[in-house]
């Protein structure tokens, strides 16, 4: 691969970090404020011997005011601080008001964060755990067809992504919440594959828990996560039972005296330590990159890389999916095409991107160039038979 232009975006990126990258729903590039933020952090910390009171909650209070600007949530309050998506999955599922004989909907090969509690979960309370399968490419309908018929009057939850991270398939969440509205069943969206790279609105699909691992579109360092509850996990029982989660707990002389009642809304369910000093001012400086650049100029800007190779891909017989987003896209190799070599191929010309079932699942953000996606139908062409 020849070197790659640049654009405005690509710059916030050490070029090591993003030359050929075409990954980021594995693990997105650390940008270089995120890189500053941390140093920075290290540097307070080696001359600050002290904690002071604010450093607990101050640069919290930023994350989630960006993180629910992001989902255009009108109260931050309703932003709960996690260490994971399965963290925030956990903490929903504990809620959940299941009972024996009701059924939790999930989709064939989800995510396993997003199954596991549910697998338990149903085994405990004798409910089913209803997996809908991937329809056959020749087969009608899409998913989100499939996934509306199995809803019925026994349905406590659907619990999905708003795309599967395998092969980038988009899930008509919109329609989903009008059925689960129905029959009175909750919805759990995991939105680690699509937050920061895709637009979400929490006051359009009204989700009742939304979840989302920070490290990936959302740009944060490994280990931070972020859950959005919404009235119906008001007053229920968080996970754990931490001091900075209670009222009163900015009042550090008053500690000793214990109290019963939490924070307001989602205050009650964020993780342990979630005020880490190291990590949340780098998911601050993560959310305000991701908020300047915005979900929809991602949308945008992948779609006209895509749009670049389009009929090269035509040509190798190389088929694009409609129903999906443009930031992760899973492409089926035609049997013309040999997978072992492709992947050879792949390496040869510095590119990145990852294999998941039978899907090579390919996933640029607004860091990559036209001369990276060239690359990709190079190496398609040169494995083909």
């Amino acid at each position: 691969m020849t070197h790659p232009t640049t654009n405005r975006y690509r710059d916030l990126f050490p070029e090591k970090a993003v030359a050929g990258y075409l990954n980021g729903a594995s693990r997105a590039p650390q940008l270089k404020a995120v890189a500053a933020a941390a140093r920075h952090a290290l540097w307070w910390r080696e001359a600050h011997p002290g904690m002071p009171v604010d450093k607990f909650f101050g640069d919290v209070e930023d994350i989630k005011n960006l993180f629910a600007r992001l989902i255009n949530c009108p109260e931050s309050g309703r932003i709960a601080m996690t260490s994971s998506a399965s963290y925030g999955v956990a903490t929903v599922a504990k809620n959940l008001p299941l009972r024996k004989g009701q059924n939790v909907i999930v989709v064939e090969a989800q995510f396993p964060s997003n199954y596991y509690s549910w697998d338990v979960l149903c085994k405990e309370k004798e409910a089913e755990l209803r997996i809908v399968k991937r329809p056959a490419a020749d087969a009608g309908g899409t998913w989100s067809d499939r996934v509306l018929a199995a809803i019925d009057e026994h349905t406590a939850a659907v619990a999905i992504a708003h795309l599967h991270w395998a092969d980038g398939t988009l899930y008509d969440l919109a329609a989903i919440r009008r059925r689960t509205d129905e029959v009175d069943a909750w919805l759990i969206v995991d939105a680690t594959q699509s937050l920061g790279a895709y637009p979400f609105d929490v006051q359009k699909i009204r989700p009742d828990a939304l979840v989302a691992g920070g490290y990936k579109w959302l740009m944060g360092p490994y280990g931070c996560g972020y859950a959005y509850l919404g009235e119906r996990m008001d007053g229920g029982k968080p996970i754990e039972e931490n001091w900075i989660n209670r009222a009163g707990s900015d009042d550090f002389r008053n500690l000793v005296n214990y109290r019963s009642d939490y924070r307001a809304l989602a205050g009650r369910y964020s993780v342990g330590e979630h005020s880490n000093f190291i990590m949340a001012p780098m998911q601050v400086a993560a959310l305000q990159q991701v908020v300047a650049i915005s979900p929809e100029v991602v949308q945008a800007h992948c779609a006209g890389l895509w749009a670049g190779i389009a009929p090269q891909l035509q040509e190798l017989d190389v088929a694009l999916k409609k129903d999906r987003a443009h930031h992760l896209v899973g492409l089926a190799l035609p049997d013309s095409i040999d997978a072992d070599r492709f992947a050879r191929e792949v390496e040869a010309r510095g590119l990145m991107l990852s294999y998941r079932g039978d899907s090579v699942r390919v996933s640029p953000n607004v860091y990559n160039v036209a001369e990276e996606m060239s690359a990709l139908t190079a190496a398609l062409a040169a494995a083909s038979k």
